[in-house]
């Protein structure tokens, strides 16, 4: 973890030939997160998991429906979607990422920037 100013920086990776990274703690739930996602080496999606707990269950997290009759669905990062830092609208204080299909040749290193506000 790193602190400039009242944003603090984590890093995770994903190491090639796995689907899913390691839990992050990010000490406590923040009120805006982004993920930073690397020029990506293979053609897979990710997303995140969230739990209470760093031993705990990892759950998806889902989008919020604005009409009633739409089935939410949950927080995918397409492949196309590389080199740049996404929003995650949750708060959580364990979090880890995973590919939708595909592992890759190469590690990858994802970085979270949290802050309060």
């Amino acid at each position: 973890m790193t602190t400039v100013g009242p944003v603090q920086a984590f890093s995770v990776t994903i190491a090639s030939a796995v689907t899913y990274s390691s839990a992050v703690d990010l000490g406590g739930s923040h009120g805006n997160i982004m993920i930073g996602i690397p020029t990506m080496t293979s053609a897979t999606d990710i997303f995140p998991l969230v739990s209470d707990s760093a031993s705990g269950t990892f759950r998806q997290v889902y989008n919020e429906t604005v009409a009633a009759t739409t089935t939410p669905t949950a927080v995918n990062y397409d492949s196309s979607v590389t080199n740049c830092y996404v929003p995650l609208n949750c708060s959580a204080r364990y979090i880890k990422l995973g590919y939708t299909s595909a592992t890759t040749e190469a590690s990858q290193t994802f970085k979270f920037l949290c802050g309060a506000n």
